[in-house]
């Protein structure tokens, strides 16, 4: 599991570096959330699990948000993919980006949530709605490529050897 997780994270890194320091002034994308949701729809929860510890970690050491933010977002997003990889088919384009919608909106929805817990106070609502719902729609757009993205990681992973469970999706 140990190049796995490398590759993934060395991934992640670079869509994390992508995110915030290219695009974030303009645009802000939740890249980070779909690449861990769709290694959390593979079986391999280990990897999945690690991996939300990784990503989740470095946006919280990153943001000016209260620590465990992101981290809680990332293992919320790995436990709705674990709760639904044996109900969703993602084959096609349509339900990737239902799902991924989904998935994105209720860690949102967590982040607000948890901001409002602390005593701080989230963006106005209706500024929830125009902005943060046009990112999440744009995010989810991107769910195709991301997918073929994983597919991709694992093809060169079991390409050199390393044999997975999960690469005969």
């Amino acid at each position: 599991m140990t190049v796995p997780l490398l590759l993934f994270s060395l991934v992640g890194l670079g869509l994390f570096y992508c995110q915030n320091l290219l695009l974030f002034p303009q645009i802000h994308l939740r890249l980070l959330g779909l690449l861990l949701f769709y290694v959390g729809l593979r079986p391999s929860f280990p990897l999945a699990f690690s991996l939300a510890l990784i990503l989740g970690g470095l946006q919280d050491s990153y943001a000016t948000t209260p620590f465990g933010l992101h981290l809680g977002g990332a293992l919320l997003v790995v436990g709705m993919a674990r709760f639904c990889h044996r109900r969703l088919l993602l084959q096609k384009t349509g339900p990737q980006f239902i799902a991924s919608l989904g998935v994105l909106t209720l860690q949102e929805i967590a982040f607000m949530l948890t901001l409002l817990l602390l005593g701080l106070q989230p963006f106005p609502v209706s500024d929830l709605l125009a902005f943060r719902g046009l990112e999440l729609l744009a995010t989810a757009a991107l769910a195709p490529l991301m997918h073929a993205l994983v597919q991709g990681l694992e093809k060169i992973l079991t390409r050199y050897g390393w044999r997975f469970t999960w690469a005969q999706d």
